[in-house]
């Protein structure tokens, strides 16, 4: 705690009252004090020890109230640091393949592709409270459907919208990843990570995938890749339907070269219980942190020096009212 003053030029004032005081400093043979009531005197105030007290009291008084004054005015606050602790999320962005092949129905009771992504995509966006989220899909282009938010209801209705024809059909990988950087970095959150999720290999003009995955790790952007595949397309691992390899494994697919380079992980789902399980993966890799945050508390302290001040007034006018009453 630290007690800090708004003007503290107002401050000087106080070299004045050493003037002041030379100024009204009783002398001798100035003050003399009259005692009210019966049997009062005429004494001289340098050679009665009560009598000196009453002299300089009224003095001493007015000095205190005169220096309350000036510093009241100096507009002085105590700081008050409170420290609370909170959970800080990610910025995080959602990308979403649609293109044509997304319609396909061969996810487990004919559901489509872009159903189940859509399904999952709204349970996982809906865990991320402390995220800041933004959705981009992609097809031969990338469009941004929801800018970075904190509002994760208006995600969900962004992913729900989701539909083939909202883009061109194709699979530009690239572009998709590029739009979502510059989403990320709009915002303040770190660390950034986006969540790409498609069904097919890259086909954009010019640009290769890894080109921009350089371009994320620069940036410090992490990349996790999720290809959903039909069961029959599948190369099943120990995982069962789920294959991840960690940053530095081996780069069997142009998404497992994007997760490695960015410090990412690279999944593979044939069913939407493994899709679920993976984005619950990825919800234990990005955990909130805990944050400690600082703020500031000022509590102005000009009321009770202005409090004093009226008080010790208070006091001179009473002790010159009462039965010692000094003529100067």
């Amino acid at each position: 705690m630290t007690v800090e003053f708004v003007r503290p030029d107002v401050l000087y004032g106080l070299l004045l009252l050493p003037v002041w005081a030379l100024l009204v400093w009783p002398r001798a043979g100035r003050g003399v004090l009259f005692t009210r009531g019966p049997g009062h005197g005429r004494r001289p105030t340098a050679t009665w020890a009560p009598a000196v007290f009453v002299l300089l009291a009224p003095k001493l008084l007015t000095g205190a109230a005169l220096a309350c004054l000036v510093v009241a005015l100096a507009g002085p606050q105590r700081v008050e640091v409170v420290q609370e602790q909170m959970l800080e999320g990610r910025g995080l962005s959602l990308v979403v393949d649609l293109s044509s092949s997304m319609l396909a129905e061969d996810m487990g009771e004919r559901q489509s592709r872009i159903s189940l992504a859509r399904e999952a995509a709204v349970r996982f966006a809906r865990r991320r409270e402390h995220d800041e989220l933004s959705l981009v899909a992609f097809g031969s282009d990338a469009v941004t459907r929801v800018p970075p938010t904190i509002d994760r209801e208006l995600i969900v209705q962004g992913v729900e919208s989701l539909e083939i024809q909202l883009v061109r059909d194709g699979t530009d990988i690239s572009g998709a990843v590029l739009t979502s950087i510059a989403r990320l970095l709009e915002s303040e959150r770190e660390p950034r990570v986006i969540v790409l999720l498609t069904d097919g290999a890259h086909n954009g003009p010019e640009i290769p995938p890894l080109v921009p995955a350089r371009a994320a790790a620069a940036v410090d952007v992490r990349i996790h890749a999720i290809s959903i595949l039909a069961p029959e397309d599948a190369d099943v691992g120990r995982a069962g339907a789920i294959v991840r390899d960690r940053f530095g494994a081996e780069r069997e697919t142009v998404l497992q070269g994007i997760a490695d380079i960015t410090g990412g992980q690279y999944f593979r789902a044939v069913s939407p219980a493994a899709l679920d399980s993976i984005y619950d993966e990825i919800d234990r890799i990005e955990t909130p942190r805990p944050r400690i945050l600082e703020s500031e508390v000022r509590h102005p302290l000009a009321g009770w020096l202005y409090l004093v001040s009226l008080g010790l007034l208070a006091i001179d006018a009473l002790l010159r009212g009462s039965r010692w009453g000094l003529v100067h």
